[in-house]
């Protein structure tokens, strides 16, 4: 499942075009759910086994993301996407991936895509978010960064590349084809 929170903490919005290839603007978390988007409407995420679920609440009180869960199995995988402020120069960030078996198979599915993984979660704004949630009953729980820089995404606007929400949507797509495909199982990745 690709989880991502569709709300923010803005009463007003303000988004714009970079001239240098990139958005500036309140994007916790319009830069996650365009990513999302652009995975899903690209076509090549066709797969009965993966659904998107667009939450509320994350801002507040996690309460879309604690519906979901109430919907998931133990054996579920999560990838829940939103933006971060870790810094990197990798494109996108896999963030809270502690468990070797996720680790191997986000590893395996993102051959290609400039990432970096994180064990824990580098991001100094923010350290709680819908992970922790679905982590409480899925095991298999990780987190999609896109990175933004120029302060606190929380507080007001920032910049990401136009680069890492393509690299965060061409990331959805592999990983969705890996897990259809079965290359993720218990068995196969023993830690």
């Amino acid at each position: 499942m690709i989880s991502c929170h569709a709300d923010t903490g803005f009463r007003r919005h303000r988004l714009a075009r970079t001239g240098s290839g990139g958005f500036y603007g309140h994007l916790d978390n319009f830069a996650g759910v365009h990513a999302v988007m652009k995975a899903f409407f690209s076509g090549r995420m066709d797969h009965d086994c993966v659904r998107i679920e667009l939450t509320h609440g994350e801002e507040t009180d996690f309460a879309g993301a604690i519906a979901v869960r109430r919907t998931l199995s133990r054996k579920d995988m999560v990838a829940v996407v939103d933006v971060t402020g870790a810094s990197t120069k990798a494109d996108i960030t896999v963030e809270k991936c502690g468990d070797p078996r996720v680790r191997k198979f986000v590893e395996t599915a993102l051959d290609g895509v400039r990432h970096e993984i994180f064990t824990g979660c580098p991001d100094p704004f923010c350290d709680s978010d819908e992970t922790d949630v679905y982590r409480k009953k899925v095991r298999s729980v990780f987190f999609l960064g896109i990175p933004c820089e120029g302060g606190d995404y929380n507080r007001g606007t920032v910049r990401c590349r136009e680069r890492s929400i393509d690299a965060a949507s061409r990331a959805l797509v592999q990983l969705a084809d890996a897990y259809a495909a079965g290359l993720y199982s218990r068995k196969t990745y023993r830690g």
